[in-house]
C-alpha cells in the first residue's frame, strides 16, 4: 500500500481518490484553506486530513495534482519548496508547453513527474472516465488505479503525450459546444433563431441533433463552463505553438466567460444561454 495525496479533492478528485482507495491505497489530503464543501467530500470518502502540505510531501510516495490550470505551476512550486521526491501525477487540463514547465520544477526538486489528462466526468462508472498517462514512470502511476472504476492508459514514455491528447479530445468535444452556443446567439441577433433550428432539424444527414439540442437545457454546460474558460485558452496556446491559428479557442473561451454568469442555474434554457451571451456582449 502506497500513501497517495490529492491536491485537490473537488468532483473531479475525489473520483481519483476513490479509485486509489479501492486499490489499497492511504489517500490524503490537506484542509487547510478548503471549503465546507471540500471538507464534507473528503471526510465522507475517507480521505485522511495532514493539516499542511508540507506534512502531505513529507508523509506521502506519490501526489496527484487536479485543479484548474491557472493554478496548476503555483502547486508544482509548492510542492517542489517542500522537498517532495515521490511520485508527482499532473492530472490538469493544461498545454503541453505548461506540462513541461510543471515537470521541470518537479524534478528540480528532486520529485519524479508524469504527465496525464483525463477524458470524462467524475470516474463513478466503469469505462466512463479515462485517465492517459505519460513519461518514463507513467506506468507506476496507473497502477495506483488499477482495481478502481478509472481506466488508464499508458501512451509511452514521451514527456508531455497526455497533455497533448487531452488538448486535441477538448478542441472538438468543448470548443464546438461554444461553437454551437455562438452560432444560436448571432442567429437570434440576425433575427433567423427559429429559421436556424427548423433548417437544422430537416438536415438529418448533416446537423439533425443540433435541433434537439438547441431545445434541450444547457445546465451539463454552464455549471462548468467556468472550469473551461482556462481550458480553451490552454488548447489555444497548444495549437499555435503546434504552428496553427489558436484564435477559434481563444473565442471560446470567451463565450464559457459569458456563459459563467448561469453558472448556480439549475438547468437554464436556450432563451437563458442566449440572452447571457448577449448581455455580457453589449457590455
Amino acid at each position: 500500500m502506497s500513501r497517495i495525496g490529492v491536491l485537490h479533492p473537488g468532483s473531479m478528485g475525489i473520483s481519483l481518490a476513490a479509485s486509489a482507495i479501492a486499490t489499497g491505497h492511504e489517500v490524503c489530503w490537506v484542509s487547510a484553506g478548503r471549503s465546507a464543501s471540500t471538507r464534507k467530500r473528503a471526510e465522507e470518502h475517507g480521505l485522511t486530513d495532514l493539516g499542511t502540505l508540507a506534512q502531505l510531501c513529507a508523509r506521502c510516495e506519490g501526489i496527484i495534482s487536479i485543479c484548474p490550470p491557472a493554478a496548476t505551476e503555483q502547486i508544482a512550486q509548492d510542492v517542489a519548496a517542500c522537498g517532495f521526491s515521490g511520485l508527482f501525477l499532473d492530472a490538469n487540463a493544461i498545454s503541453p508547453q505548461r506540462a513541461v514547465t510543471i515537470a521541470a520544477t518537479i524534478t528540480t526538486g528532486g520529485g519524479r513527474f508524469v504527465d496525464g489528462g483525463i477524458v470524462g466526468g467524475p470516474a463513478w462508472a466503469q469505462g466512463k472516465t479515462f485517465l492517459h498517462l505519460s513519461g518514463t514512470h507513467a506506468g507506476e502511476a496507473a497502477a495506483w488505479f488499477s482495481d478502481g472504476l478509472l481506466e488508464t492508459n499508458v501512451l509511452g514514455a514521451g514527456l508531455t503525450q497526455a497533455s497533448a491528447l487531452k488538448m486535441c479530445f477538448a478542441a472538438y468535444t468543448k470548443g464546438t459546444t461554444a461553437l454551437f452556443y455562438g452560432i444560436l446567439a448571432t442567429a437570434d441577433v440576425l433575427g433567423v433563431r427559429e429559421a436556424l433550428v427548423q433548417q437544422w432539424s430537416l438536415s438529418a444527414e448533416l446537423a439533425g441533433p443540433l435541433a434537439e439540442r438547441a431545445g434541450k437545457g444547457a445546465g451539463g454546460v454552464t455549471s462548468r463552463a467556468w472550469r473551461w474558460i482556462d481550458e480553451m485558452q490552454e488548447i489555444s496556446r497548444t495549437f499555435e505553438d503546434a504552428g496553427l491559428p489558436g484564435g477559434f479557442h481563444a473565442a471560446a473561451a470567451e463565450i464559457f466567460q459569458r456563459l459563467e454568469a448561469l453558472r448556480d442555474e439549475p438547468d437554464p434554457n436556450t432563451d437563458a444561454v442566449v440572452a447571457a451571451m448577449l448581455a455580457r456582449g453589449r457590455n
